[in-house]
């Protein structure tokens, strides 16, 4: 998946190859290392394009969240405090 987003961006950068460019890389926080970031991305999105590498599809339409889950989930993404 990396390498064909890769492709892309240096298509609408006018470069050939599939090598990532190192603002490819700036650009998702990546390493560099094509293994390690391939393994660590589930899915890449760039000027409005989305890219899934997987589809999950629920068998039941009558699933209702328990009340512990719906307390656990934070009401604001911060990052940082979710990391503690």
């Amino acid at each position: 998946m990396e390498i064909q987003m890769a492709h892309h961006f240096n298509e609408l950068s006018g470069i050939s190859g599939s090598i990532p460019l190192g603002s490819f890389n700036a650009m998702f926080n990546f390493t560099g290392s094509w293994h390690v970031d391939a393994a660590a991305t589930k899915s890449l999105a760039m000027v409005g394009y989305y890219i899934p590498l997987f589809t999950v599809e629920l068998a039941n339409s009558n699933l209702v969240l328990r009340d512990e889950i719906k307390r656990a989930v934070p009401f604001t993404w911060d990052p940082t405090s979710l990391a503690r």
